[in-house]
C-alpha cells in the first residue's frame, strides 16, 4: 500500500480546472447579459403599465376631479390628454403646487413614488436610465381619447441602442409600435 503524504492536486489538474472554468464563463456570460437587460425591459414595460394605470385611475377618481385645486383637472387635460403635447415629460419643470395637487397625490399614493417629480428616472432599471434626456413620457393618440407612458432613450428589444420617440415630428400613440421605445398603450 502507497503511503499518501502529499495528495493535493498537481499543477496540470489545477490548470486543466481553470481552462474548463474560463471556457464555461465565456459561453455563459454573453447570455447572462442578455438576459438581465431584457430582464429590466420588462421591469420597465412594467413601470409603464403601473404608471399608465395609476394616471387612470386618478384622473377617473371623483376627489380629483373636485378638487378646489386648479392643478388637478388642467394637468389630466393638458399634459395627459392634450391632442397638442405628444411627447410631453411627465416629470417636467412642475413647480411644489403641481407637485401637491390631489391628482399627483393620488398618483403617488398608487405607485409609491411621484412620476411628476425630477427624480423619477430612478425607478427606471433599463439603460436608458443612465442617459440624462431619458424620462417617462405621455403620447396620445390623435383626438385626444387615450394616452401612452413610454421611456424616452430607451429600446424595448434589449439590446441598448438609444430609441427616440417623438422625433419632433408630431407622432402620437399609434406610432409607439414602430419605434422601439418601451411603452405601456
Amino acid at each position: 500500500m502507497k503511503n499518501w503524504k502529499n495528495s493535493g492536486f498537481s499543477l496540470v489538474e489545477l490548470i486543466i480546472v481553470i481552462a474548463i472554468m474560463a471556457i464555461l464563463i465565456g459561453i455563459m456570460a454573453p447570455q447572462i447579459i442578455k438576459y438581465i437587460e431584457k430582464t429590466n425591459v420588462a421591469a420597465d414595460q412594467q413601470l409603464c403599465d403601473a404608471v399608465k394605470e395609476a394616471i387612470l385611475t386618478a384622473s377617473n377618481d371623483p376627489n380629483v376631479l373636485t378638487s378646489p385645486d386648479s392643478y388637478s383637472v388642467r394637468m389630466i387635460v393638458e399634459d395627459i390628454y392634450g391632442t397638442t403635447n405628444s411627447g410631453t415629460a411627465l416629470a417636467k419643470s412642475y413647480s411644489s403646487d403641481w407637485l401637491n395637487c390631489a391628482f399627483s397625490k393620488e398618483v403617488e399614493d398608487t405607485l409609491g413614488f411621484n412620476p411628476f417629480a425630477s427624480d423619477c428616472r430612478d425607478q427606471m432599471r433599463s439603460s436608458a436610465k443612465n442617459n440624462p434626456l431619458a424620462g417617462l413620457m405621455v403620447a396620445t393618440n390623435a383626438d385626444g381619447t387615450d394616452f401612452a407612458i413610454y421611456i424616452q432613450h430607451s429600446d424595448i428589444s434589449g439590446k441598448k441602442q438609444d430609441y427616440t420617440f417623438p422625433d419632433g415630428g408630431g407622432k402620437f400613440i399609434d406610432d409607439l409600435e414602430e419605434s422601439n421605445v418601451i411603452y405601456s398603450k
